[in-house]
């Protein structure tokens, strides 16, 4: 499995240019992944004068757009939101290069508007390439206890491909037939991430969570704080009226430590390794909005034939 740690190790020592097809692969998905280590890496590749092959344009476009939508909050230092907002395009391109080079463009395939219904077996996508088979996933019901399909969102916030992918995703979810769940769980793979995903789940557990998740987003990327620690995140939620005690007393309680352990055990369960990552119905994992569509269709399918093939009782 491929790391930060490892990249770093990676890109230290000079070993790119040594790695097996099978290790290039795994630090392709970390890398395509993960905006610190791309930059590293497209770093490391100018240092060592190698040229990087030009996009699909198909790629660049989809993922500059995730960036152009992303929400814009200009205040009176307008100008360094702007900035902060270019290099975020900056590293966005950055990455796509890399994902070009190493082999990450997206399938092509003729699919339909994100959230839309896709008719089963009219999309090219296939297990191994464009999405993976959970262990166990056969066994899981078709449905939660709701009888809605969930998707699941598996995300950072200081991961940007996940900041780049939200304004998409929201898209999707607003169009997403009315038998689909989408929930979000937080990845845990440092420990910022952790300190993150606790303030998730506080935000939730306060009911603040409507008006906090976009903004954590926007704190990190467009304003370049990072909510590294557990006092920049007081001052933080203290904007959206909660007070330091208040604050303290349910980042500490127990209910937030539950959320936090099943967030853990859902993220070893799906063994999720870079983010954003799409698990359909606990059976499927996938990071295309489009495969979930087909994912969901087939989901549907067998939920609709096990009701039918039920003996009467």
């Amino acid at each position: 499995m491929m790391d930060c740690e490892t990249i770093d190790s990676i890109i230290d020592d000079h070993l790119v240019a040594r790695l097996a097809p099978a290790e290039r692969r795994r630090a392709a998905e970390h890398v395509g992944g993960c905006g610190r280590c791309g930059a590293a890496w497209a770093a490391d590749d100018a240092l060592r004068g190698e040229v990087t092959g030009d996009p699909a344009p198909e790629l660049f476009a989809a993922v500059l757009s995730r960036v152009a939508v992303a929400p814009m909050r200009r205040n009176a230092a307008g100008r360094s939101v702007i900035g902060l907002w270019l290099a975020s395009a900056a590293a966005a391109v950055t990455v796509i290069a890399i994902a070009a080079r190493l082999s990450l463009v997206e399938p092509e395939a003729s699919a339909p508007p994100a959230g839309s219904s896709a008719p089963v077996g009219t999309l090219s996508f296939v297990a191994g390439r464009d999405y993976e088979v959970l262990p166990g996933g056969a066994a899981k019901p078709a449905v939660d206890v709701t009888g809605r399909i969930q998707v699941t969102e598996f995300f950072m916030f200081e991961c940007f491909p996940c900041y780049a992918f939200e304004p998409e995703l929201d898209r999707w979810e607003a169009r997403a037939p009315r038998d689909v769940s989408l929930t979000h769980v937080p990845a845990m793979f440092n420990a910022v991430a952790e300190l993150h995903a606790r303030a998730y789940y506080t935000a939730e557990a306060l009911g603040k969570l409507d008006a906090m998740h976009d903004a954590f987003y926007d704190e990190i990327h467009e304003r370049g704080n990072s909510l590294a620690s557990r006092a920049a995140l007081a001052e933080f939620f203290r904007r959206f009226g909660v007070d330091a005690a208040t604050f303290d007393a349910t980042f500490d309680s127990i209910e937030v430590d539950g959320l936090m352990r099943h967030a853990v055990a859902l993220n070893r369960e799906y063994g999720i390794h870079s983010t954003p990552t799409l698990v359909v119905a606990g059976r499927y994992s996938t990071r295309m909005l489009a495969v979930v569509d087909q994912l969901v269709a087939e989901t549907r399918a067998c939920r609709d034939r096990c009701v039918e093939e039920a003996p009467e009782r």
